[in-house]
């Protein structure tokens, strides 16, 4: 059953600032009413229904948070609201945040920035075209979007996927996205395993399972993660480690769908959707004789590649705020990235992906000592001490004092060429050359 398309409400006195932003909506089809002012939006809020509010957090007859303890009051069902911020007004969206608001974006900003900020918050605001209705799952970017689409247009059929992907890139998170959208109420069974953890005697045992006494320490028999996925899924992950001797028998069980335990003399008929996944490239151990060309082919009928998150620079911030979302939910405490930390999270290369990360934001949200993480949370503490001088700072200093190295930093990396630090920081021309006047950071000639 397709989703109903919600409303967008827009609240912005800045003619420009309004006209810039209708156009792009009216781009991107998505359905908005425009308010210049908070009593008239507050009145168009109790008349319509909408999926999202985006708000400037001053107005010419209220601020921000009384326009938003009045929608409180107002309304029984409160949509996503998203704060549209100056440089002066940071504290009091964060104090928004903490009321329930769910995001905010400071001026200026790039318009794709609010877009990948709308698509966070889960409306249902964009088009249905090209499945955008659809809340994202794997990442933002249009790279990891088509990926969804892929994924859900093969999840009814058995042919056998391959994912490949640096470590650390979400391969499994894309493998559980695949096994959902076949069997959403978990129904059937989702079984991982990873084959570079076992020795192969082990790995034989754990995937095709032994009887009591096959083998000393056998004192049970134990069921293979084959049997134990009949009817549903079986994710191998790491395959390409897999030993030839155990590839040979891995494509004995997928051209005849039966599994011979451990000190069985009875095969047992095992029907499972096979999802392989590795960071290796096949082709190549294929052609180096460490791979069997054959079971290459049976796993890789359908092919699903991720890029490394440094390519898809969009997913950045969207894993970041989810991640610390997931740890404000778990530990009822309050954490937010204001927007330097989204701007040196966006910089960083990530070679561990995802996983590292996850693991950045986690180890920050837990050794904060207040609400924002700062670049210091992010970054390795002891460096970020030494450079920039932190002991005496209040936190305002300290993230004006990183955001102004680490564009001059960015900006002789690039041997002073705007363009190309703007791109690398994530940021516009107009931006950078903002910023660089603020910080009074003059181009340097070579």
């Amino acid at each position: 059953m397709a989703v109903m398309k919600e409303k967008l409400c827009l609240i912005e006195d800045d003619l420009i600032m309004g006209e810039s932003l209708t156009h792009r909506f009216s781009l991107e089809h998505i359905d908005f009413d425009w308010y210049q002012d908070a009593r008239s939006a507050l009145q168009g809020i109790t008349e319509n229904e909408y999926g999202i509010i985006v708000s400037d957090i001053r107005l010419p007859d209220m601020n921000g948070e009384e326009l938003y303890e009045r929608i409180l009051k107002k309304q029984k069902h409160l949509p996503h609201m998203l704060f549209i911020t100056g440089y002066g007004s940071i504290e009091q969206a964060v104090r928004l945040l903490k009321k329930g608001a769910k995001d905010y974006i400071s001026k200026p900003f790039d318009l794709d920035d609010l877009l990948a900020k709308l698509r966070s918050l889960g409306g249902n605001i964009f088009s249905e075209e090209d499945g955008e209705n659809q809340a994202p799952a794997l990442g933002i970017s249009p790279v990891m979007r088509r990926i969804e689409e892929t994924l859900r247009e093969v999840a009814c059929h058995k042919a056998s996927i391959l994912i490949t992907g640096e470590s650390g890139v979400g391969k499994e998170y894309a493998a559980r996205y695949l096994y959902l959208a076949d069997s959403p109420d978990e129904a059937k069974p989702f079984v991982a395993i990873n084959c570079a953890a076992f020795p192969e005697n082990l790995l034989e045992a754990e995937l095709f399972g032994y009887e009591k006494g096959a083998f000393t320490g056998a004192t049970r028999k134990h069921r293979g993660v084959f049997e134990r996925a009949d009817g549903g899924t079986l994710f191998l992950d790491e395959v390409g480690e897999m030993p030839l001797s155990m590839q040979a028998k891995l494509l004995r069980v997928i051209q005849e769908g039966v599994v011979s335990p451990l000190g069985s003399e009875s095969s047992i008929s095992v029907d499972v959707r096979l999802i392989c996944a590795t960071n290796k490239d096949l082709k190549n151990a294929v052609k180096s004789g460490a791979f069997r060309e054959d079971l290459f082919y049976r796993i890789n009928v359908i092919h699903v590649h991720i890029p490394p998150l440094r390519q898809r620079t969009e997913d950045i911030l969207w894993f970041a705020h989810r991640f610390v979302k997931l740890y404000v939910k778990e530990h009822s405490a309050q954490r937010f990235l204001p927007p330097i930390s989204e701007r040196y999270l966006a910089a960083q290369s990530w070679f561990g992906n995802v996983r590292e990360l996850h693991h950045v934001i986690e180890r920050a949200c837990i050794l904060a000592k207040h609400e924002l993480l700062g670049p210091r949370e992010l970054g390795d503490l002891s460096t970020e001490e030494k450079n920039l001088h932190e002991d005496h700072m209040d936190l305002k200093q300290r993230l004006v004092s990183y955001e102004k190295k680490l564009l001059r930093e960015r900006l002789e990396e690039h041997d002073w060429k705007i363009t190309q630090t703007a791109m690398s920081l994530g940021i516009s021309r107009k931006n950078l050359w903002e910023k660089m006047k603020k910080y009074r950071i003059q181009v340097e000639q070579h």
